[in-house]
């Protein structure tokens, strides 16, 4: 089970330099040509470990769930083509939506120097023509974006001075804002007991759901935790990350729920000073950017943290040892942009992230399983998306609380725009 594309691919194609035999009979390459640990060209960012998604490591059920992604993303590849800039649309209606709730949660909540708001957002590319295509690609979906110099550009970050590459061209999204996704969704589960009603169960991990049919004013579903316990509900609205589509099989409705598990890094790191100007501190990037498609930011004056990497290598439990160069090209960035930090690719993290073969995140009720909602499938947009998608789960329940989930077609998003139901329901992949 030895076998990732990106990395064969990656390696032998840097790895082939001049090598050179020294006198002691060690050999050494020559270091003018490109390799994995410079910055000639941007690393690769996807991969894929096809024998830890369907090998003998992998249970039945997680060879199913990669095979319907797999189908139904083969599928959008070569014949969702006309599809493409609606879903993309859709992406980013969600995303001015989403940023409206959490601002607005965040002046509600007066925590913005709680969560390290910073507004403002670089986007770095080697060539002038791709950040020109950012420039176009933001304005013709309503966003403020602006080519800078590169002066102008390090004036907003002054880090990024340090970093080795030659030319960077940089886009200012003005609009977009960046925040401790941590420290926010610690507020909103504070709210939520404190002035809502909502009690929180923690009985361990899930075992075991069972749908009982809900006849007859009985409970629709069953939940078996860790400890023995077991509770029934009317409602189940399934938001379990990566196990989304093993639970969703459990009940019935694997077929609507197709996503799979993407894995990524991210890399935090911390300076003994903090920054500072004056009396005043800042984050210690003041601009998040990205480059390379990596994502840097800061949310206090002594932490940086770089993230990235999109990777097919099977589900938690089976992928943690499967190699990655990932966390050493975030060293090396990191590294480079705070030469003062204490930067270790030991300490990155991996993350699973799930991930829909359409980029579109499932949300609504599964019509096979009457009262079954999903809330799946963000990918990497979970912070970018994710409220405004639960305000449209909450809808779906309360519009069949109220037995009109028939009548309604669209979402209410936050910014009070509307979205089709149809676009982000589970229904979508039967």
């Amino acid at each position: 089970e030895g076998f990732m594309l990106y990395v064969e691919g990656f390696q032998n194609q840097f790895d082939k330099r001049p090598r050179k035999i020294l006198a002691d009979g060690s050999v050494t390459r020559d270091e003018r040509m490109p390799n994995i640990d410079n910055f000639d060209v941007q690393p690769p960012y996807f991969a894929l470990h096809p024998f830890r998604c369907i090998g003998l490591s992998a249970t039945m059920e997680e060879r199913i769930s990669f095979i319907r992604f797999v189908r139904h993303f083969l599928s959008t590849c070569l014949f969702g083509e006309g599809n493409a800039e609606q879903r993309a649309a859709c992406l980013v209606q969600l995303a001015k939506a989403n940023r409206a709730a959490v601002m607005q949660e965040i002046k509600d909540g007066n925590i913005e120097s709680k969560v390290g708001l910073s507004r403002g957002f670089l986007s770095l590319s080697r060539t002038q023509a791709k950040a020109e295509e950012t420039v176009q690609e933001c304005k013709a979906y309503g966003e403020d974006a602006i080519l800078l110099s590169w002066d102008e550009a390090t004036q907003l970050e002054p880090r990024l001075h340090r970093l080795p590459i030659k030319p960077l061209f940089a886009v200012h999204r003005t609009q977009d804002s960046s925040a401790s996704c941590e420290v926010f969704v610690k507020h909103l589960i504070d709210k939520c007991t404190t002035s809502m009603g909502i009690e929180y169960h923690r009985s361990g991990k899930v075992v075991n759901l069972e749908a009982l049919g809900g006849k007859h004013d009985k409970p629709s579903f069953r939940v078996t935790a860790a400890d023995g316990s077991k509770q029934e509900f009317d409602v189940l609205i399934l938001a379990a990350g990566v196990q989304t589509p093993l639970m969703a099989a459990k009940l019935g409705a694997g077929a609507t729920c197709p996503t799979y598990p993407l894995r990524g890094y991210s890399l935090t790191f911390f300076t003994p000073e903090k920054e500072c100007i004056g009396d005043k501190s800042f984050n210690l990037t003041h601009q998040p950017f990205s480059l390379d498609s990596m994502y840097c930011s800061s949310v206090n004056p002594r932490m940086a943290r770089f993230a990235g990497f999109g990777e097919l290598v099977g589900y938690r439990d089976k992928a943690v040892n499967v190699p990655s160069v990932g966390p050493r090209v975030l060293a090396r960035y990191a590294r480079e942009l705070c030469p003062d930090a204490t930067v270790n690719e030991d300490d990155a993290l991996q993350c699973f992230r799930p991930f829909s073969p359409d980029d579109l995140p499932l949300v609504g009720e599964v019509s096979s399983v009457p009262g079954l909602f999903l809330h799946t499938g963000h990918g990497t947009l979970g912070w970018t998306m994710a409220l405004a998608t639960a305000d449209c789960v909450a809808q779906a329940v309360s519009d069949r609380l109220q037995a009109n989930s028939s009548t309604t077609t669209t979402f209410t998003l936050p910014d009070n725009s509307f979205i089709d139901r149809k676009i982000l329901s589970p229904d979508r992949f039967v």
